[in-house]
């Protein structure tokens, strides 16, 4: 949208995306990396960044600042780089802190396009139900640690669809179950039912008569029959199997897991409600342990991100063990006089979450967060979750909500208990994955400077001539091997790397003028 209303420059979106360095550059300064060095180095030669280097030695103490604060996507660039263009500073960033790029890239979206583009707060599947039809099946794209067929079971209770009322049907495909499937779409096309397919990636085969059966169905079926499917996304593109009918018939939904405390913690709390928080007779001690439990399952489930600093193994802990353990909390509290901590804290950590566990090291660390967040002294509002963070006191469902977005710290790894530094890895893999998706988003004639007056082929045969140029010429044995008449494994080595390096040089050298060839 920016590029074709002209706001940005397609030349600095394409560094951005790519980012071309020479990595030949040592950083004369403590606080920044060669590589980052070497990236401002390369800027320096573009007229928007003309002098970045120079400013950066001569002012370091300013610059240090910001690089080396907790969040430099909120600081300002020092002298007049805060006046630059938000894309030239997303570049600068870029180069400084590629770690903060995912969160630089969400005040740049949330700056260009409004706030609803970066709260993730799930729609409700109501909504997205009131868009199906019996056309138009619902087909739910799988995510670790979310389970939408959830939300069309409670969906089904309210509006009186139940497996017990024999008006839904649940089929899970696997061997043999496709007959089972059949039997029952004829049926419910015919009485109004809705059916759930789930896992129909595991039967390949049977995807298209599937397709041919969805649209047999729906051809005067009766106005309430639902079908919904369920699958894995395929990790490669060509392991797609899932047919296109289907796909472009369906209303597809994706619940990815949320990332971050706040987006965690909010979809805990999600699957309670007030009926839930008042069912309690010892009402405060229920909230607040309860409280402390969506904390818990927010804590384990984004420890995962951080991998083998997070959890030794990954584990699939998903909202089913916060549920089942909210009704054991209830029923405990409800038989007892006291609150038996230690019971709970070991049902809670060695059963419910601890059952996924299988390294001794990790079920250690789980039974430490339980002794953590849940301890007697928590009900006179003492206990800090995180630092700054305070178990609330009494509170309803949507104050509890509120809570959250108004208490909880920014994103850091101590919400985890995790040293700051611990992010710095995972969010710098997680900004280049985001880079090169984007960057095989682009499409062709948006890549280049140029306007799209240079035609794809043009470009190929531009940047091959600019490579065949640098191409040096190989090695000439005979002059090299005839230097030194000594033979030390050193030279041999260096003899056969020369060798090696030669058929390189010839391969790329021929198979460019092939492609050369080819273009013409």
């Amino acid at each position: 949208l920016l590029l074709m209303s002209k706001e940005i420059d397609v030349r600095e979106l394409d560094f951005l995306l790519r980012f071309n360095i020479d990595h030949n550059y040592i950083s004369p300064l403590d606080f920044l990396s060669n590589s980052a060095w070497s990236a401002i180095k390369v800027m320096s030669f573009t007229d928007e960044f003309r002098g970045l280097d120079r400013d950066i030695e001569g002012s370091p103490k300013r610059w240090k600042k910001m690089v080396e604060s907790e969040c430099p996507e909120k600081e300002k660039f020092p002298q007049e780089w805060k006046g630059k263009s938000s894309l030239q500073k997303l570049i600068m960033m870029r180069a400084l802190r590629p770690d903060r790029m995912t969160y630089a890239l969400r005040n740049f979206v949330e700056e260009k396009l409004g706030v609803k583009y970066t709260e993730g707060r799930k729609t409700e599947f109501a909504k997205s139900f009131r868009e199906s039809g019996p056309a138009s099946p619902v087909f739910f794209i799988l995510s670790p640690g979310v389970d939408p067929l959830k939300d069309v079971e409670s969906l089904g209770r309210k509006l009186g669809f139940t497996i017990d009322l024999g008006k839904l049907h649940n089929v899970s495909l696997g061997q043999g179950q496709e007959a089972v499937a059949e039997v029952a779409m004829e049926k419910a096309a015919k009485e109004g039912h809705w059916v759930i397919l789930q896992n129909i990636h595991l039967v390949g085969r049977w995807l298209g008569s599937l397709e041919k059966l969805l649209e047999r169905c729906c051809e005067d079926s009766h106005p309430d029959y639902r079908v919904f499917m369920s699958a894995e996304p395929a990790p490669m593109p060509q392991e797609h199997i899932i047919p296109q009918g289907i796909l472009e018939n369906a209303i597809k939904i994706t619940n990815e897991p949320p990332t971050g405390m706040l987006a965690n913690l909010h979809a805990a709390l999600d699957n309670f409600d007030q009926d839930i928080l008042d069912q309690c007779s010892r009402e405060q001690e229920f909230k607040t342990i309860l409280f402390s439990l969506c904390y818990f399952h927010a804590c384990v489930a984004e420890r995962r991100k951080f991998g083998p600093q997070g959890w030794n193994r990954k584990y699939p802990f998903n909202t089913g063990d916060l549920t089942i353990s909210v009704n054991v909390l209830y029923n405990y509290l409800e038989a007892n006089a006291q609150v038996p901590w230690e019971d709970l804290r070991y049902l809670f950590g060695e059963i419910m979450y601890g059952g996924h566990i299988t390294d001794d090291w990790d079920r250690r660390l789980c039974r430490t967060y339980l002794e953590e967040y849940m301890q007697p002294n928590q009900f006179d509002r003492k206990l800090a979750l995180a630092p700054g963070f305070v178990v609330p006191s009494n509170l309803d469902y949507q104050g509890y909500h509120d809570f959250v977005d108004e208490m909880l710290p920014h994103e850091s790894p101590v919400h985890y208990g995790l040293h700051p530094n611990a992010e710095i890895e995972f969010l710098t893999v997680t900004s280049d994955n985001l880079f090169h998706t984007l960057l095989e988003l682009q499409s062709p004639d948006a890549v280049m400077g140029e306007g799209a007056s240079q035609t794809l082929e043009e470009k190929v045969k531009t940047i091959l001539d600019e490579v065949l140029e640098k191409l040096p010429e190989e090695y000439n044995m005979s002059d090299i091997t005839s230097k030194t008449a000594e033979r030390s494994p050193y030279i041999l080595v260096c003899f056969q790397e020369c060798e090696r390096m030669n058929t390189l040089i010839s391969e790329i050298r021929r198979s460019l003028k092939e492609l050369d060839l080819g273009l013409k």
